[in-house]
């Protein structure tokens, strides 16, 4: 029979996995967006990128993280005592990736592609989108992010300390 401490870890493990499909996802969409050559390529590759934050990246990061937080004690471990080092860690590390994607890559996204949406309207791109979309930040804040589900798996699996 499943209880619901099972339950809840699949849920960890699938919100995981939503997590990370939507930001390696959005890297590609990123990438699609540098290259584009003309105006309405890069509006539809930050549609995607947007549709990929807002429907992947940020909801997988909250239920990720709040699933694994449920599931701590009740699969064997505590938030103290000997080799939990590995638990504050992915905690900080979780708080850390989300705060960085909830308040500075998803409104950047979505001026950016404010900015995107207007050039195309205007018929070509605009000031404001030219200085947005040559930003290198957050294009490395997310590619950081990205590296940082890497660890928080490798932090899950290993339980190095």
């Amino acid at each position: 029979m499943v209880n619901l401490t099972q339950l809840i870890l699949l849920v960890h493990i699938l919100s995981a996995i939503w997590l990370a499909a939507g930001a390696f996802a959005g890297a590609v969409a990123r990438a699609q967006a540098r290259r584009s050559d003309d105006l309405a390529g890069r509006v539809a590759a930050l549609r995607i990128g947007w549709r990929l934050a807002s429907v992947f990246s940020v909801p997988g990061a909250i239920a990720a993280g709040l699933t694994g937080l449920s599931v701590v004690t009740p699969v064997g471990y505590a938030f103290s005592g000997p080799r939990v080092g590995w638990i504050h860690a992915s905690i900080g590390l979780w708080a850390l990736l989300l705060a960085t994607q909830l308040f500075y890559l998803t409104p950047r996204l979505k001026k950016t592609l404010a900015a995107a949406e207007a050039s195309l309207a205007a018929g070509a791109p605009t000031e404001g989108f030219t200085r947005l979309a040559a930003a290198k930040l957050p294009g490395i804040l997310a590619d950081v992010v990205a590296l940082g589900i890497v660890v928080l798996v490798a932090l899950m699996v290993l339980r190095p300390f």
